[in-house]
């Protein structure tokens, strides 16, 4: 399980968690005092009858059983979407460089998510949170004769030995020859990231949630030859009328931020 904490108003103490087991998750709201929110992502579907929950929605992601290995797991994704392109950037890795974790990577990841997020009219992603994820995860920057193409943010569980992508952007909507290169290598991005943690026992790869299988962004996942399952989204707390009152809040953030990108309710986010 993966934990982020943090003190809201200088009051609350808040919590999201990924990838609890029930008995953790079970204990954690049996011990809740007033002041603690706790929102649980990619959790158990049999919490939902206790009785300091707020919030319940079961959502869908698409996965990528890394144990059958990368031979198999290429050989299970769509061939024209997406392994045509993989073998298409592979074409042009000596003119590729991948950064890792590096103090470059994290600066150069918030200025590409974030100018692709100031395109798509939704949020932008503050630098401490940035600080706070890769804590517990890697930042990946792909970089073409130098320039900075397109980037991943990954959220990496030791104990469930999943891998699951929380934010990603690129400068597709930049210009044309930028979308022309993205669309290849930010493919290949996503199936280096395969290798190498299937290389580091790592069991899963999460694609992060899609919302309907004939959009663009399920489409993409889905062309890496995923199976769609469902996930649980929770929001539990101590003092229900705090809870509701922060959740209304949120419900309202995320629901115009999903309106202003993709014109739906879309489905929660890993935020």
């Amino acid at each position: 399980m993966v934990t982020i904490e943090r003190r809201v108003a200088g009051l609350l103490h808040y919590r999201k968690m990924w990838f609890p087991g029930y008995e953790q998750a079970l204990e954690i709201t049996r011990s809740l005092g007033p002041t603690d929110v706790v929102r649980f992502f990619a959790a158990p579907g049999k919490l939902y009858a206790l009785p300091n929950m707020v919030k319940h929605r079961e959502l869908q992601t698409a996965r990528i059983d890394l144990s059958a290995g990368p031979t198999r797991v290429l050989s299970g994704m769509k061939k024209k979407s997406c392994r045509y392109e993989i073998r298409r950037a592979e074409k042009m890795l000596d003119l590729v460089e991948i950064e890792i974790n590096s103090a470059r990577a994290h600066r150069d990841f918030l200025q590409i998510y974030n100018g692709f997020a100031e395109i798509k009219g939704i949020p932008r992603l503050p630098s401490r949170w940035l600080r706070e994820y890769s804590a517990h995860g890697e930042t990946l920057v792909l970089y073409l004769k130098g320039k900075a193409l397109c980037c991943h943010l990954l959220l990496c569980d030791p104990e469930t030995r999943i891998v699951r992508l929380l934010h990603s952007g690129s400068l597709r909507l930049q210009t044309a020859e930028d979308a022309a290169a993205c669309g290849a290598l930010n493919r290949y991005l996503h199936w280096h990231e395969m290798q190498r943690y299937h290389a580091k026992g790592f069991l899963t790869f999460d694609f992060g949630g899609i919302r309907h299988v004939d959009d663009n962004f399920s489409r993409f996942k889905l062309s890496f030859g995923g199976v769609v399952m469902p996930e649980h989204y929770y929001l539990f707390s101590g003092s229900q009328w705090i809870a509701r009152l922060g959740n209304l809040v949120y419900e309202k953030i995320l629901r115009h931020r999903a309106i202003k990108a993709n014109g739906d309710s879309g489905p929660i986010t890993d935020e």
